[in-house]
This record gives C-alpha cells, structure tokens and sequence, in this order.
C-alpha cells in the first residue's frame, strides 16, 4: 500500500469542534425550525436514526425538526445544499460514511468537507458482517485457506463502488493477502440472492440484513467489524480477536453543519442530540433496529472522520478505485 500523502488531509479546527468555547459565550436557541437535510431518498437506512430522536431534539429546542431530502451525487447534492445555507444552525446534515470517503474519491465538488463543515454528533453505527456462501468454508481460517489458494480465486460484492462495505472489502482483501474479485451492485437487492445462492462468495453486509439469512443457514458468519461482539451474534469474533484490528467496514451516521455557525449554537445543537439519542426510549428503539447508539460529541466525530478519511484515502489510492 503506498504511503499517504498527509498534506492531503490537514485537519482545520472547525472539523475539531471545541464546546469549551461555547461557554464563554452566551447561550443560543434557534430562532426558526431546524432543517435536517438527508442525502439520500426518504425510506433508507439512515431515517431511523433522524425520525426517532426528533420529537426529543424538538422539545429540547423548542422548535420543529424538518427533514429535507436531497438525494443524488453520492451524497453531493445535499452536501452542497448545506454549504449554500446560512451559517446561523438552523441547517444541519445528517452525514455517512460516503463523507468520508468522498474526500478523495470525488475532489472536485464545489464544497471542501474538511473546511467547510463542522461535526456535531456521530449519532449511530450499524457494524458489517463477513459473511460467505456456506460452500466456501465453515470458518475463518478456512475461509482464508480459500481466499489464498492460486487461480481463479473468490469473489465479493458491495453495495457499489466506494461504498463503505467496498472500501472494507478491499482493504480487507490487502490485509489478509486474499485472491478475490470485487462484483459491485446497486445495493442490497441483486447482492443478497446472488451470495445467497452461490454466484457471489462473500462481502461485508450489515448486520441487521444478514441475521435471518444467517439463521436459516443461507449464510456464514465469519467475524464482524466492530469494537465489540454484538449481541444478536453473541459468538461471532470480532475483527480484531481474529488478528485484523485495522478493518474499517460499517456505516455509520451523524450530523455535521457549517464551519461558521457560533460555537453556541454547535454546543446547544451538539447538547440537544446527543441527550436525545442517549434517553433509553430512544436507544432501545434504534438499538431495536440492530443501531449501536454512540452519542459521541463533535470533537470525537471530527477525530473519527479524520480516521476514516485517512484509510479511505490509502486504500482507494493502493487500489486505484475510480468512480463516474
């Protein structure tokens, strides 16, 4: 993997929000509904995560929370939405992986993510599951015993290219010096029969999309991605207990708004969702929906889109991934 150029990513402070700063200032409240823009079409994965917490975030700020879609662009469309709103906090964007990852996949967007926008809250993660056909092993040390043999080798699917899932696929693929072919899809519906059946050998899947597969033994578990086991798949080993501690494969959500919103306004923002999301009514029901709730504040999000961004950065460049 070639070294990462770091000029690339220098982190300006806006990206590491600094509450500390808030409370020299005097407090704020919005003045007008606060407008969630949403990148994506309405009924995806990353609606939950808004729809649960809003009636809380809008008792706390004594407005109306307002969902905005604004599909297209691989999330670009709503991302230049939130650049040409004003800077006041009343426009916030709810934000992915795909944030992340676009920072190089896709530098000429007429935004700079990493100038432009501040984080308020990495709301929700929703960890990926190595799973394979069951043909192809029984488990993980076989699975690598066949994704090392010489020849044809195995094949993998992801939701498309520069997909989370795509990106931790193929890192994975380096890291465990694997034989494989990326088959990218237009999301879940083609990938799932195709693995399912056999065309497709394995991926990285979201964890509530593979549990009844898996107990129907359509599918094999192998490991999941994630910091800890989760509780659906109590025996399944996480990434790191197998010996790969840098996979990088889930989907998170959280919001971001613009650089120049008073630091007030971020603190009063950044405090709303996060005691939303951390109430246990709303937990339980995200946690019902296979979310692992986070709540972590800007300065952590900030840190964990550097993260990302970083690794995104190296394995898209070892792998020459190109999009439209």
């Amino acid at each position: 993997m070639r070294p990462f150029r770091r000029a690339v990513l220098r982190i300006p402070l806006a990206l590491l929000a600094a509450p500390a700063l808030a409370r020299a200032q005097p407090a704020w409240s919005p003045s007008q509904p606060v407008r969630v823009l949403i990148p994506f079409p309405a009924g995806g994965t990353m609606d939950p995560v808004v729809r649960i917490a809003q009636q809380a975030v809008q008792e706390d700020l004594g407005q109306p929370v307002v969902i905005d879609y604004r599909p297209g662009g691989a999330t670009v469309v709503g991302t230049t939405e939130l650049q040409r709103a004003a800077p006041d906090g009343h426009t916030l964007l709810m934000v992915a992986n795909s944030f992340a990852a676009n920072i190089t996949l896709r530098p000429n967007t007429p935004y700079n993510a990493l100038r432009d926008f501040a984080p308020l809250v990495l709301a929700t993660v929703v960890p990926h599951v190595l799973v394979a056909n069951p043909a192809v092993a029984r488990d993980f040390p076989g699975f690598l015993e066949a994704g090392r043999k010489p020849g044809g080798g195995l094949t993998y699917g992801s939701y498309g290219i520069g997909t989370s899932n795509h990106l931790g696929g193929d890192q994975f693929k380096g890291l465990a010096r694997l034989n494989a072919i990326h088959v990218p899809y237009t999301g879940t519906t083609q990938a799932y029969p195709d693995l399912t059946s056999g065309r497709l050998d394995f991926m990285f899947a979201n964890l509530p999309d593979v549990l009844q597969p898996v107990a129907a033994g359509q599918l094999r578990a192998l490991a999941i991605s994630a910091e800890a086991r989760a509780k659906e798949l109590p025996n399944l080993p996480t990434m790191a207990e197998l010996g790969f501690p840098l996979v990088l494969s889930d989907s998170w959500f959280g919001l971001i708004c613009r650089a120049e919103v008073p630091a007030p306004a971020r603190a009063r923002l950044e405090a709303a969702w996060r005691a939303a999301l951390l109430r246990p009514d709303i937990r339980g029901r995200l946690e019902e929906q296979a979310f692992t709730v986070l709540a972590k504040p800007g300065e952590d999000f900030g840190a964990d889109i550097r993260r990302y961004a970083r690794t995104y950065a190296e394995v898209i460049q070892a792998n020459g991934i190109k999009v439209e």
